[in-house]
């Protein structure tokens, strides 16, 4: 008998100035807090189960530890842990530490002043952690351990309560069984796909979750409750698990809505050139128009790995965006006898990231899918998803009929919204179609002519569970390449979209889907439609410091030795001004414009108040945070030559 999961709530109580380290700086400070992708304060998942694994191997020894928490090329972790979030952003308080001159001797020493940012104390962070119910007396008595969380537990910092209690879900109806189910998936962490078998220091991720990958997190699933004969209709081809491609937002109506990877001839305007000292690359970036390649006259650029065209109903217009990701630093030994820590870079899909997929199969097969995988579809149950197995869950599900064929005439745009596998003669894969090995191809129309192409190649690597090997990896010819084919067979192809009858090899996996317009998806209107998540600012914070740079020489005797003994402010000072920027403090231009205290005299000086009437002259608050951040990462960097 399958044991009983439970899901309970682990909320983290401050008790101390905690910092949950990002292993990153920035604005003068040196080590940041980790954010989520709203700006809030959050504790990892992996951090929060290091420290859990830590106090078990004090408790019960290592043995027991790897037990409960898994092992390296063994057994995987009993309990599946998010990460802690906090509900709203509680700001942030700002440490400072110099070392000493000598052991008797309390005097700063030079140029050691180290800034580190931390999560103030009576926040709370909320995560979720799923495990099996007979486990619950051993997470009761690991969480009653840990006193202490992040960086400088040894010195009083991190210190927290934590408790754990029920969260129990209200499940959904599965309704009446199709052949084929429609699921909105919700990653409750970041979740990192990984995008080729040989990463070096830095782990990219696509910016989707392939079929092949999704398929294994059902399986492994179903094999750890112990039915590998329902697994089997899943890798044996029976049920077919589709890409699954991120959105936008969480949809209204799961039948609907239409997303794909942007098709290769939908392409962009190149930028203009600018005169002046700013470059191209920073100046303030407009709406990006998405031209069809072969109706346009100029030279256009080739879209993102990442973009996506989406839209949520066919009467609305497509839209084009990309899926939100982030670089996270980590520490890790790939050698476990290795003395030092490597450091380490993975990308990832942040955490609550809407992605549509659909499994498809006959009546009864998917009936018995159902029956098996209930817990999971009614959202009582995560699954485990890409590297570290971060937790999934279903948000949504519908279930469909066939969709009706679309309204084509003899001419088409065939557009892959997933990468195909196909072989030559001789059994090596292709990595370009024509027209005769299209015509190959099982299924494919005869009658159906090839006029126009755009397409690209791309390894597809892969990684089994069981067997703990990589897959060989295959060529295919890449996901939003775009075909425009004519003839009455056109027709017929419409029609085998539209039943699910994919191109190709391994259509079970995801590959070899297809969709055809009878024009381009995304191409811009005349008011373009366009949410696409752009870099945080990069443009704008080029502009920004060389405003500040001005600012800078215009006042460099703000930079002179001395500062805060001959009436300039120090850079404590300056930090502390960015620091209360940063955290919306209405006050802390006017606080120092017309000080109150013998310390705070210092911005009297003539060059420290010009400043502070050029930021107050600023007409946004986030506007004066970033320069007033940019002036101090200028002053900063002359009081360090200068101390050289």
């Amino acid at each position: 008998m399958a044991e009983r999961w439970v899901r309970y709530a682990l909320t983290a109580e401050l008790l101390s100035d905690a910092h949950p380290g990002s292993g990153s700086g920035a604005g003068g400070i040196d080590a940041l807090v980790a954010r989520d992708r709203h700006g809030r304060p959050v504790i990892w998942a992996s951090h929060v189960e290091g420290v859990l694994r830590d106090a078990a191997r004090r408790l019960r020894g290592d043995g027991a530890a790897s037990g409960f928490f898994g092992r390296a090329g063994g057994d995987r972790q009993r309990a599946v842990f998010t990460s802690l979030y906090a509900d709203e952003d509680p700001g942030s308080h700002v440490w400072r530490s110099t070392a000493r001159a000598a052991f008797d001797n309390r005097a700063p020493k030079d140029d050691t002043l180290r800034v580190v940012e931390y999560v103030p104390k009576g926040t709370k962070l909320t995560g979720q952690v799923e495990f099996p119910e007979s486990e619950m007396p051993v997470l009761q008595r690991l969480v009653q351990e840990v006193d202490a969380l992040g960086g400088g537990r040894a010195t009083g910092a991190g210190r927290v309560k934590l408790t754990l209690a029920e969260s129990p879900s209200k499940p959904r109806a599965l309704g009446n069984v199709t052949g084929r189910l429609v699921l909105l998936l919700k990653n409750r962490d970041p979740l990192c796909i990984t995008a080729t078998a040989t990463p070096d220091n830095l782990i990219p991720s696509l910016a989707f979750v392939p079929g092949r990958t999704l398929l294994g997190a059902v399986a492994a699933w179903l094999i750890a409750e112990g039915d590998r004969d329902t697994a089997s209709l899943l890798v044996g081809g029976s049920v077919s698990v589709s890409d699954a491609l991120p959105l936008p937002h969480a949809p209204g109506k799961l039948e609907s809505v239409e997303v794909l990877p942007a098709p290769l001839s939908l392409q962009s305007e190149k930028p203009k050139g600018s005169a002046g000292e700013v470059p191209w690359w920073a100046q303030p970036e407009g709406a990006t128009r998405r031209l069809d390649v072969w109706r346009a006259q100029e030279k256009l650029k080739r879209p993102e790995d990442d973009l996506f065209v989406y839209r949520g109903d066919p009467t609305e217009a497509w839209v084009t965006f990309r899926p939100a990701r982030r670089v996270r630093l980590r520490n890790g030994r790939p050698d476990p006898e290795q003395a030092d820590a490597s450091l380490f870079a993975i990308e990832q899909i942040v955490e609550e990231t809407h992605l549509l997929c659909e499994l498809r199969g006959s009546r009864k097969d998917m009936n018995r899918l159902t029956k098996k995988l209930a817990p999971v579809l009614k959202g009582q149950r995560w699954l485990r998803v890409g590297r570290a197995g971060a937790p999934v869950e279903v948000a949504q599900l519908a279930w469909c009929h066939d969709a009706s064929p679309a309204q084509v005439s003899t001419t088409a745009r065939l557009t892959l919204t997933s990468d195909l596998l196909v072989r030559d003669e001789h059994l090596r894969w292709r990595t370009a179609l024509y027209e005769d090995s299209l015509r190959a191809l099982p299924g494919w129309p005869g009658d159906v002519q090839l006029s126009n192409s755009v397409q690209d190649s791309v390894m597809v690597h892969g990684f089994n569970g069981t067997s703990r090997l990589w897959r060989m990896p295959a060529a295919a010819i890449r996901r939003g390449s775009v075909f425009e084919v004519s003839g009455a067979g056109v027709v017929k192809l419409a029609q085998l979209a539209a039943s699910g009858q994919w191109l190709g090899e391994r259509t079970h996996e995801g590959f070899g889907r297809f969709r055809l317009d009878a024009a381009l998806p995304g191409v811009t209107s005349d008011s373009p439609a366009s949410i696409e998540s752009a870099p945080i600012d990069d443009a704008d914070e080029e502009t920004i410091a060389v405003k500040a740079q001005e600012w800078f020489k215009g006042h460099g005797a703000l930079a002179k030795p001395g500062g805060g003994s001959d009436g300039k402010p120090s850079l404590s000072q300056w930090l502390d001004l960015v620091a209360d920027l940063e955290r919306g403090d209405a006050t802390a231009i006017d606080a120092r414009l017309a000080p109150t205290t013998a310390g705070a005299r210092s911005w009297k000086h003539w060059d420290a108040k010009a400043i502070l009437d050029k930021l107050q002259a600023l007409p946004k608050p986030s506007h004066r945070a970033s320069h007033a951040r940019l002036f101090v990462r200028w002053l900063r960097a002359d009081l360090r030559k200068g101390a050289e």
